[in-house]
């Protein structure tokens, strides 16, 4: 026997959202306007001051602009409520924005990487000028308050997208103070070190990228969550009166939400219309108790025989 009765997805979205600064659209509309202020200001005193660190890192902002665009495009698009193609609707374009985003970390990684390289094997440094020094430790500090405010927001949210977004947010920041260190060595005396501090750059969004790259596939490939999650809704499900216990657990993330597929014992006495009851009061539990489930699927199959299953919720009575 199977039952489903979760709430509607996009009718439970409203609980969550908050106040305005800390609804999902609000912040990466936020980090968006933040970013292009930034890279046009990295370019723009990169070229200016002799910088190719900061260049680098300009160029790293503008590939936090174009992955806030298609974040901003996922989030709206995982609002549609769910269709006939779509019976589980479409909170996936979450997580599909998130690997986007970890893909251009790694694009961008490479592409900055290259030009260090290059320059170092070839001798072809750059002088950078105070200026320089002082953009990437402004950046620092406006990049830092980014990540701290888009991850919180994603972290309220459950948001595998916006919590991809604090990440690159962070690793601009990390970026921008191995830029300043560059900076700061060649105005020192040695120039290379500009060249240096590009390619440690390119080698932090590298890593930052492929761990997000890999969290977000794994999560497309329907990969269990953790165990504190699923505990939770294990507990859920065993303190409703009559479930013996909980036979099989299955779930899946989709975008910042889980669903959850699961088979519970019951006694074997109890009719079609009590277990019934039972799944329905299963799946209300386990949506009250853990918030981030969205829809729980219940099969109820026979249980022992030898426990007790006396259900006065269910109006049910031991069988004569």
């Amino acid at each position: 026997m199977t039952t489903d009765m979760g709430e509607p997805i996009e009718s439970l979205q409203p609980m969550r959202r908050g106040s305005l600064w800390t609804r999902p659209m609000v912040c990466t509309t936020v980090g968006l306007v933040g970013n292009i202020l930034l890279s046009a200001g990295k370019l723009a005193f990169g070229m200016i001051a002799g910088s190719a660190a900061l260049v680098a890192d300009g160029f790293h902002s503008l590939a936090d602009v174009l992955s806030d665009v298609g974040i901003l495009l996922a989030l709206k698009a995982s609002t549609r409520p769910p269709d006939k193609n779509h019976p589980y609707g479409h909170h996936s374009f979450e997580t599909l924005g998130a690997t986007l985003v970890a893909l251009f970390m790694l694009i961008t990684a490479v592409m900055i990487g290259r030009d260090a390289i290059l320059n170092l094997i070839r001798g072809t440094y750059l002088h950078p000028q105070l200026p320089a020094l002082l953009t990437t430790l402004v950046a620092v500090i406006i990049k830092e308050i980014m990540a701290r405010y888009t991850l919180f927001v994603g972290r309220m949210h459950g948001s595998p997208a916006l919590l991809a977004n604090g990440a690159m947010h962070r690793s601009d920041a990390i970026s921008s103070l191995a830029a300043a260190a560059g900076i700061g060595g060649a105005m020192l005396g040695w120039p290379f070190l500009d060249s240096v501090g590009a390619l440690v750059i390119s080698l932090f969004i590298l890593k930052m990228g492929w761990d997000l790259m890999r969290e977000n596939v794994m999560a497309l490939m329907d990969t269990m969550p953790d165990e504190e999650l699923l505990s939770e809704i294990r507990s859920a499900a065993t303190a409703v009166t009559c479930v013996q216990e909980v036979l099989d657990l299955h779930v899946r993330q989709r975008g910042s939400w889980f669903m959850a597929d699961m088979r519970i014992a019951v006694h074997p006495d109890h009719t079609i219309e009590s277990a019934h009851n039972i799944a329905h009061a299963v799946e209300a539990r386990v949506q009250q108790d853990v918030v981030r489930v969205a829809r729980v699927f219940v099969h109820v199959e026979p249980g022992g025989r030898d426990l007790a299953y006396d259900c006065p919720e269910c109006h049910v009575t031991p069988r004569v």
